[in-house]
């Protein structure tokens, strides 16, 4: 078994949605912690890291087909496979939490509201109706850990490359949103 910490550089701001809406505050809010802190879902980095390797294999950057199925699994007319990868959700560090939790006051300063509204292009004004507030999180770091519970000596090279196709995570990043640079470190290295 091999852990890595992958290290989320969050460049812009960024929202994973929670489903809820915040009323007069925000249309749609940011997922937090039970603390109130943002974080990434261990479910999301999964699919951002699944979609890297995919684009890597098409790109026959790695020479094992498999690899795809054998790390992250496969559904199939019933057929189901977990993969041997798991991730957790992405975090601040601890002393960052523990700031977090000594300052309670200082969690306002994490998100932020943008604001948007449709344009009719006919007439050039905004559309009834049509001005949308959403909650972002500012730029931070964020650290998740990958275990790998099988034997692939050349994990680590496969994931350092495909770390390299993460660009944006959450919602709206092909709107600016979640630009992000990832890397890994092998748990215990500093």
């Amino acid at each position: 078994m091999n852990k890595y910490i992958l290290i989320f550089d969050i460049k812009s701001d960024w929202h994973i949605g929670s489903g809820e809406e915040g009323g007069a505050y925000a249309d749609a809010l940011a997922l937090k912690n039970h603390l109130q802190l943002p974080y990434l879902p261990g479910k999301s980095i999964k699919g951002l890291l699944r979609q890297a390797f995919d684009t890597a294999i098409n790109n026959a950057w790695f020479a094992d087909s498999n690899v795809l199925s054998d790390l992250f699994g496969y559904e199939n007319e019933g057929e189901y496979s977990q993969g041997c990868i798991q991730i957790s959700s992405a975090q601040l560090s601890e002393s960052e939490t523990d700031y977090f939790l000594e300052n309670k006051g200082a969690i306002k300063h994490l998100f932020r509201i943008l604001q948007s509204t449709a344009i009719d292009k006919k007439s050039g004004v905004a559309k009834k109706g049509a001005l949308r507030s959403i909650e972002v999180v500012v730029p931070m770091k964020l650290r998740a850990e990958l275990t790998v519970n099988g034997d692939f000596p050349e994990f680590q090279q496969w994931l350092e490359g495909a770390l390299t196709l993460v660009t944006e995570c959450g919602a709206k990043r092909h709107r600016g949103l979640g630009a992000v640079s990832v890397s890994c470190q092998v748990k215990g290295d500093s």
